[in-house]
């Protein structure tokens, strides 16, 4: 959104983020919904507003989550070797052994940092900046809180949003296959995942443009899954099965997680 006003012109003060999420019950599987409020300041115009809502709803990580930007194409790698690809999925969507752990209620608040924005020396901006993102779920016995940095800087800085999605994703799908196959339960150390995506045509000014225009943005990207054993003790179709009921992989896969979506001009 800083990208798209600054594009346009547009006197944008301040961002704040506000997400809550919730579990929801899917056919066979756990998911998640989200709620979110955006609040902006600064003397913007009703048209201006749009065109920031606008770019709120595409920006290239809100799209992979919530419109299914991303064409996935998993490949499956057993410790001893074989490799082969696991996609597409199978239609029908096998029957496994159980249950993956809930999804709790949680909030993430992004804060961003004004000061961060990064300009040449034309002073045009480059980088559009940081945001401080704070993290709060409830657990079994208390709330646990996180806090970080994410956005975009001179390289080496923060992370960017996509690697951070991205490492959830990954991280997703390890827990998924741990808990619902038992033997990456009992050989984790061979168990992994490896996500390599395609560089998006025309950079970070195409994707501003996407946004700005409401324009999906096709991202092609590779997973691929290392599993213990062979393709005879860890079947590929147990595998596929796992990866239908892994909730950011659902996300990914059919987007709508999005609950309520909300800008506000403070």
């Amino acid at each position: 959104m800083v990208g798209v006003a600054h594009r346009g012109n547009i006197p944008l003060e301040d961002i704040e983020v506000e997400f809550e999420v919730e579990p929801i019950n899917r056919p066979n599987a756990i998911g998640f919904g989200v709620k979110e409020l955006v609040t902006l300041k600064g003397r913007i115009s009703e048209s201006e507003r749009v065109r920031l809502v606008r770019a709120s709803q595409y920006c290239p990580v809100g799209q992979a989550l919530t419109k299914g930007s991303m064409e996935v194409e998993d490949e499956v790698r057993w410790s001893t070797g074989e490799t082969i690809s696991a996609s597409p999925a199978p239609e029908v969507l096998q029957p496994l052994e159980g249950d993956l752990t809930a999804i709790p209620f949680g909030s993430v608040i992004g804060r961003y940092l004004l000061d961060t924005k990064e300009h040449d020396e034309t002073g045009a901006m480059v980088h559009e900046g940081q945001a401080k993102v704070s993290v709060r779920l409830e657990n079994l016995t208390r709330s646990s809180r996180w806090t970080l940095l994410g956005g975009h800087s001179s390289e080496g800085w923060v992370p960017p949003p996509f690697p951070l999605a991205h490492g959830a994703w990954a991280a997703s799908t390890v827990s998924t296959l741990s808990q619902l196959l038992p033997q990456c339960t009992e050989d984790a150390g061979d168990l992994g995942v490896e996500l390599f995506m395609a560089a998006a045509g025309g950079g970070v000014g195409q994707s501003q443009a996407n946004a700005a225009e409401g324009v999906v943005g096709r991202r092609q990207i590779l997973r691929r899954i290392t599993v213990p054993g062979t393709p005879s003790t860890t079947p590929l179709i147990a595998v596929q099965a796992a990866l239908q009921r892994d909730p950011i992989s659902l996300t990914y896969r059919n987007g709508g997680i999005l609950l309520h979506h909300e800008v506000v001009v403070a």
